[in-house]
């Protein structure tokens, strides 16, 4: 994440700020050894899956996985949101508290630019590893249909749109009972679905 998000070009950007600063889900039982394919919900219906679920009826990597799953629609409705204030408090569920600000200051910057998010990554997770409080997910994210575009006109950003396969490994953290995203960094090599 060379920019928020990282993606290799501006999305990666947007995603970069929480791999730069080691920042950076709901189809839980379809997650088996073979890669996941999970969409997002629609807007409507991941605002009010804002506050994580209660974890005890979940396994491990079932826990890990909709951490992951929650920061990512977290992070997509903080983005929209051109709010630095709703996008800490979107974000505070998800992500570690040490990471929260440097993202929402590298998204701020991206919104300062009359930029603003389109679009929402399509999560493909590879394999998940948990070693007592850490856990560790190997991702191949569909962010093609993500991206920056200029506000005022709606034209999108030159060089700003995502990739096909984005090779991400997502560091999380149990605290106080909840898996918190704590980095999100991208892997220079090609990866499958």
């Amino acid at each position: 994440m060379t920019s928020p998000r990282s993606r290799q070009t501006a999305p990666r950007m947007w995603r970069v700020p929480a791999v730069l600063v080691a920042c950076l889900a709901p189809a839980l039982a379809a997650c088996s050894s073979a890669a996941a394919r999970v969409q997002l919900p629609a807007k409507a219906a991941a605002a009010a899956s804002a506050a994580p679920r209660p974890l005890a009826a979940l396994t491990p990597r079932q826990q890990v996985i909709a951490a992951l799953v929650g920061y990512a629609a977290a992070l997509s409705q903080a983005e929209q949101s051109r709010s630095s204030a709703a996008a800490r408090r979107l974000l505070r569920p998800y992500l570690a508290a040490n990471r929260i600000g440097s993202l929402v200051r590298a998204v701020s910057t991206i919104w300062a630019r009359g930029d603003a998010f389109y679009g929402q990554d399509v999560l493909h997770i590879l394999a998940v590893r948990i070693e007592g409080r850490r856990a560790l997910v190997h991702e191949c994210d569909n962010t093609s249909g993500m991206g920056l575009e200029e506000a005022a006109s709606g034209q999108a950003v030159p060089g700003s749109s995502g990739v096909a396969h984005d090779n991400l490994v997502t560091r999380l953290e149990l605290t106080r009972g909840h898996w918190l995203v704590e980095s999100q960094l991208p892997e220079d090599v090609p990866c499958v679905p």
